[in-house]
């Protein structure tokens, strides 16, 4: 099919996707034809991933007006999040859209834009942020993606948290896979498609949640009806051919007689599981905790030195993740190949075994474990072991005792019973229910805002999206041999390859750690610098920097405590374009990386000309003419504030120019003002809010513009305070800012006229009249009915998009 071709029908679609003949199944035809359900109701194995992004992309231009634009695909656990990420790149380039079918490769020309989210810097990361009006499919975990979407993204820098705030609840078809293992994320994803549903936003968006045995109510919360919800399920028409095929595989459940003591507990299994491997098949072992899959692992290479043994969980790079996942989904070897797992190969991974063994778990868990054991139906007799978990400590973590007792007495009752994916997923076997906190509408409108609390911290969002603290932090090594064991005053931010996922307890105990090679460290979100991290600073998502010859890390173990050996090392990949990870308070990446000399007037008029065409180019049916107006004022007056001489000075220090005139970008390196927390866009404010700029007269949105022109780098939003040392110093400062600036008398190239002003931080202060204060105002702005914080988001999306891209052009010389 060539790249500029129409998708003509959706089985055309499916053919050139797979680059085979493929039929797609019944159930996947209609849902291209009457477009995603709210509810897709499917068993394991039945091709969700297919009905997920196929029928979509096939309607983008099928039927665009009625279809989202960006899709984003959300899975429990990362190994799904690569192997689906694998599948969607090579459809893409199949079918042309796509230059690469890695999906690490630049997206620059491609139709549709396939991001993986998953942390760290990387090439053409915020490309899907860039081009707002491309298609776009987006795959991450409940952590990354649910984070940004509560304005708090895991692993992102923090002037990026508005963005993709706003593009993923605007004109975006959401797909939550796997529902079983979501955990407090499955009632979050409800919560906030009522909360869109009731607050607004600018284009339509929806989501699809899919599993096998998810009920409609299950999805019921407090502002998310689902009275009214369309399911799909499988059709007679859909069970048959090589679908029955795969839905009536068997496999004959057996319990093996393991020991309850830990100690003897991964030799026994190590056992079992060399006796029952058969050469040339692939056999699969689910323990419920990465120690005790680390543990069994060691023990079947020591009973056998020679078994072809690969480790996989949660904890490694991706690097070393993505090479042993492609050792567990390639063909075994002639002598066959044992898998040692948790949770992760739990479901989705599209892997077969002829032997599975499973530790007694939540029944939905058994169920997607089972799926993993002839999952085709290609052998005649397949095994599906299992045993209970050793006593000790919590045995049935990370489980209730109870679901895993419940679970043990169904299975005893199969014993020796061949059964198929459908009896076990229609056994009704008691678990119990799951609470979970929800998200409130008061709590979605707190976490609008972005400034720190006056400690410092944030509010916690991992109580809606997940459970425990298996991967809420993440942790990359670098040596430091030759700057005293500490990272230097440039330690560049980590690359995506770089980040282990590692547990909260872990890392903690390190921050109390007395030997320097031990130590973590974090970047401070107000001075920009690495520092050593305190037990405070760990928290879920943040970002961590290890010194490599404190140990930590081995490649075939993934995260260790124990490893003392140097962890290695990876080079960091550094972007080629996108928003500086080092997004301190005194941060302006955006005025000097690789910019040539612009003066403030010609990149005014640039802005204000690029929000226009970023608005055209992006669907927006939810906001109004006197909506995108504004956004488009805000672009036009955003820099107003370089004129301070503060800013000026700074750039000037750079070298000689050839501008005469006030300047808004200069070549050269890190921008250091000599107020250290300068912000130029609250000077923009200010003088727009100035009594004698008359700039914004007979505008009935003054304070919307006021607002976008202050939020367009994401520092400047709601709260608006002093940081350091700033309320001592004489004069007190905000952001750099002080009681009785001037600014000079400025011309712009639309020929209005700003004299010199003398700036008031009054409106900042705590104690500001009400109807003065800049926080009330904003705030009012975020409530009002016509916006909402979807909305407001949304605006101050196409102004910051304008920016970057006029700034990625003069970079770029286009």
């Amino acid at each position: 099919m060539q790249s500029d071709e129409p998708l003509s029908g959706f089985s055309t679609t499916v053919l050139c996707a797979f680059g085979h003949e493929l039929a797609p199944y019944p159930y996947q035809a209609r849902l291209a034809r009457e477009g995603l359900p709210d509810l897709l109701r499917v068993p394991t194995g039945g091709g969700k991933t297919v009905a997920a992004v196929l029928p979509w992309l096939w309607r983008t231009t099928a039927f665009p007006e009625v279809t989202p634009r960006r899709l984003v695909y959300v899975l429990p656990l990362r190994t799904l999040v690569e192997q689906t990420a694998n599948k969607v790149a090579a459809w893409l380039s199949n079918l042309g859209l796509r230059a690469s079918p890695d999906p690490a490769q630049s997206a620059r020309e491609d139709k549709v834009v396939l991001q993986v989210l998953m942390g760290g810097a990387d090439r053409d990361d915020d490309l899907w942020q860039l081009e707002p009006g491309r298609r776009a499919i987006l795959i991450g975990t409940q952590d990354m993606i649910l984070s940004r979407a509560l304005m708090r993204g895991y692993a992102e820098a923090r002037a990026k948290w508005p963005i993709s705030y706003a593009l993923l609840h605007s004109d975006t078809q959401w797909v939550f896979d796997e529902t079983q293992l979501l955990g407090p994320a499955l009632p979050t994803s409800a919560q906030l498609q009522g909360l869109r549903d009731t607050l607004g936003t600018a284009a339509p968006t929806k989501t699809m949640w899919m599993s096998a045995t998810l009920a409609e109510d299950g999805l019921a919360t407090v502002d998310h009806d689902v009275t009214a919800l369309r399911t799909v399920e499988l059709s007679a028409e859909d069970r048959v051919g090589d679908l029955a095929r795969r839905l009536n595989a068997t496999r004959v459940v057996e319990r093996l007689d393991l020991p309850t003591a830990n100690k003897g507990y991964p030799s026994a299994l190590a056992k079992e599981l060399l006796e029952r491997h058969r050469p040339g098949t692939r056999t699969i072992a689910v323990l419920n905790t990465v120690e005790r899959a680390t543990a069994v692992c060691a023990a079947v290479r020591k009973a056998d030195p020679q078994a072809d043994v690969v480790l996989i969980h949660s904890r490694f790079r991706p690097a070393e993740r993505g090479s042993l996942m492609t050792q567990v989904e390639e063909d075994p070897p002639l002598a066959g190949r044992i898998v040692i797992s948790t949770q992760v190969l739990e479901a989705g991974v599209d892997i077969s075994s002829r032997t599975l063994f499973s530790e007694a778990a939540p029944w939905s868990s058994i169920v997607q474990r089972a799926g993993r054991c002839n999952r085709a139906g290609e052998f005649e007799v397949a095994s599906l072991l299992w045993g209970l978990p050793p006593t000790g400590r919590a045995p049935a973590a990370p489980y209730t005792q109870e679901d895993v007792d419940a679970a043990a007495e169904a299975l005893i009752e199969l014993q020796s019973v061949a059964v198929t994916s459908t009896e076990l997923q229609q056994r009704e076997v008691k678990q119990a229910l799951e609470l979970h906190p929800v998200v409130r509408r008061r709590d979605l409108l707190q976490l609008f805002d972005t400034m720190p609390d006056l400690t410092g911290a944030d509010i916690d969002v991992s109580p809606w999206i997940r459970e425990g603290d298996d991967g809420g932090v993440f942790v990359a090594w670098r040596d430091w041999s030759a700057t005293g064991g500490r990272p230097g005053e440039d330690e560049p931010w980590p690359s995506r390859e770089e980040l282990c996922p590692a547990p909260l307890a872990d890392v903690r105990k390190l921050t109390a750690s007395d030997s320097g090679a031990r130590r973590v460290w974090v970047r401070d979100r107000i001075d920009g610098v690495w520092r050593r991290a305190n037990r405070r600073d760990v928290v879920p998502g943040v970002v961590l920097l290890a010194d490599a010859s404190g140990g930590g890390y081995d490649p075939v173990l993934g995260w260790s405590m124990d490893s003392r050996a140097p962890a290695p090392t990876l080079t960091p990949v550094q972007p080629s374009h996108s928003v500086s990870e080092n997004d301190s308070m005194g941060e302006d990446p955006l005025t000097s990386r690789g910019q040539p000399w612009v003066s403030l007037t010609q990149h005014l008029e640039d802005v204000d000309n690029e929000v226009r065409k970023v608005a055209e180019t992006t669907a927006s049916p939810g906001m109004s003419p006197a909506h995108i107006t504004a956004a488009a004022l805000a672009g036009r007056y955003h820099d107003l504030g370089k004129c301070h001489d503060v800013f000026q000075e700074t750039l000037r220090t750079v070298g000689q120019s050839p501008i005469t005139g006030l300047l808004a970008k200069t070549p050269g390196g890190r921008i250091r003002h000599s107020r250290p927390y300068f912000r130029h866009e609250l000077v923009s404010a200010l003088m727009l809010s100035h009594p004698s700029c008359r700039l914004l007269d007979g505008q009935p949105e003054r304070d919307l513009i006021t607002y976008l022109t202050a939020a367009h780098h994401g520092k400047v939003r709601l709260s608006v305070r002093s940081v350091g040392e700033e309320s001592t110093a004489e004069p007190p400062l905000v952001l750099g800012v002080a009681e009785g600036d001037k600014t000079p008398p400025f011309s712009m190239a639309s020929s209005e006229q700003v004299g010199q002003l003398t700036l008031s931080t009054a409106s900042l202060r705590l104690g500001a009249e009400a109807g003065d204060s800049w926080t009330t105002r904003a705030v009012s702005l975020r409530d009002r009915p016509d916006l909402g914080p979807f909305r407001l988001a949304f605006l101050e999306a196409l102004v910051r998009i304008a920016d970057m891209r006029v700034s990625r052009s003069y970079r770029e010389g286009t």
